[in-house]
């Protein structure tokens, strides 16, 4: 089952629209290619202790993942 991609309402505001557009492709491509992840990999294991990060023209988006949903909850550029 693919992940659902949910972006902190912050994140949207803070970022361009083209910027925002690419970056939600990206994620939804990362949220489908989870579930081939075997569950007993040692992705999921570091997962549990930090956070995962997406650059997109100079814009690093943090996220992570809870239950079925691949959560942004931080952008920052430069």
């Amino acid at each position: 089952m693919a992940h659902r991609v949910v972006i902190a309402r912050p994140v949207l505001e803070a970022t361009p629209v083209y910027v925002r557009q690419e970056a939600r492709l990206r994620f939804e491509e990362i949220a489908e290619g989870l579930s081939a992840i075997h569950p007993g990999s040692a992705f999921w294991t570091s997962l549990r202790v930090s956070r995962l990060c997406l650059v997109v023209h100079g814009w690093s988006f943090f996220y992570t993942l809870e239950e079925q949903r691949l959560v942004v909850t931080d952008v920052q550029t430069g």
